[in-house]
């Protein structure tokens, strides 16, 4: 005996592999024991692992979980025991956190220079629940920049790739890495607000500074502003809030500025220092000048 065909306007929604109710053009044909099958069909799609459920993952959410997995082992926490002056000149001990970018595998690690200014103890955190205790090797507080150094041993660190802020544009999308409020490895996201901006901190003006709506909160400072490719384009500085909580104006240091201290940072000689061996070469010159002039005179 045949088996009874489906009217053609039946159209049943079911989807193995993915989990999700998909069309099924009404021209299949389906016996009466395939029919039975479908609830067990249906079961399985839905209890399976499957890659394509309904439920998916955007594209844009798919870039900044994975730039967020790149990034995170780069960025540390920084906790800091501050000495702060009482009435009577004596040493108050207080604390504070921040963050901090690794730069070197050997290390090396960049944060902000009011995050360890008065700092005389300084403890990082890593990704893999290290706690390393750190040493100040420079700093630029024009900039507010400082250079920490870590013992590493055996276990090298991961550095992040660096990428160049002078490309970046007004609405690019921007991703922030942090330890806000000691809530290490945290995310934010944003785009890029403008670029050039010039801001006054205290007596300090810091210049040239990347504003972005990205959520930036007391204890993100040191921490990286990455772009979409998981590049650093800057380091969260700064924020701009009548309430010192995050109200979409944060700013960061970039890249292209950072780059230009870095060398002066790592091996801080004094600025007398620096003219020591033009001026021994240019009175080494003035000696071969003078005893080549008396040798003339005397030759004649």
């Amino acid at each position: 005996m045949e088996d009874r065909q489906l009217p053609r306007s039946f159209v049943p929604f079911v989807d193995i592999a993915g989990g999700c109710l998909q069309k099924v053009p009404d021209t299949m044909r389906f016996s009466k024991r395939m029919i039975g099958l479908i609830p067990v069909f249906v079961f399985l799609g839905f209890a399976g692992p499957g890659t394509d459920r309904c439920s998916a993952l955007t594209a844009e959410e798919k870039n900044t979980i994975s730039v967020y997995e790149r990034v995170a082992p780069s960025v540390v926490n920084i906790s800091t025991e501050v000495c702060d002056l009482d009435f009577f000149q004596c040493a108050v001990p207080g604390a504070g956190t921040g963050s901090g970018i690794v730069l070197k595998e050997d290390g090396l690690i960049l944060t902000s220079y009011h995050v360890v200014a008065q700092a005389r103890d300084i403890q990082v955190t890593l990704s893999d629940d290290r706690h390393l205790k750190a040493r100040i090797v420079g700093t630029n507080p024009e900039e507010d920049l400082a250079l920490l150094k870590v013992d590493v041993g055996q276990r090298p660190l991961t550095p992040i790739v660096n990428g160049d802020s002078r490309q970046l544009r007004v609405g690019e999308k921007v991703l922030a890495v942090g330890n806000p409020f000691g809530l290490g490895q945290t995310l934010t996201t944003g785009t890029v607000s403008m670029v050039g901006r010039d801001v006054r901190s205290g007596r300090l003006i810091l210049r040239d500074l990347i504003q972005t709506d990205a959520s930036i909160n007391p204890g993100s400072s040191g921490g990286v502003l990455v772009n979409s490719r998981g590049e650093m384009v800057g380091m969260n500085t700064a924020i701009l809030s009548p309430t010192g909580m995050s109200a979409g104006i944060g700013f960061a240091v970039p890249t292209h500025q950072i780059d230009k201290e870095l060398s002066a940072m790592r091996y801080p000689w004094p600025p007398w220092a620096r003219w020591i061996l033009p001026a021994l070469f240019g009175y080494w010159v003035f000696r071969r000048i003078t005893r080549l002039g008396r040798r003339e005179q005397h030759d004649l």
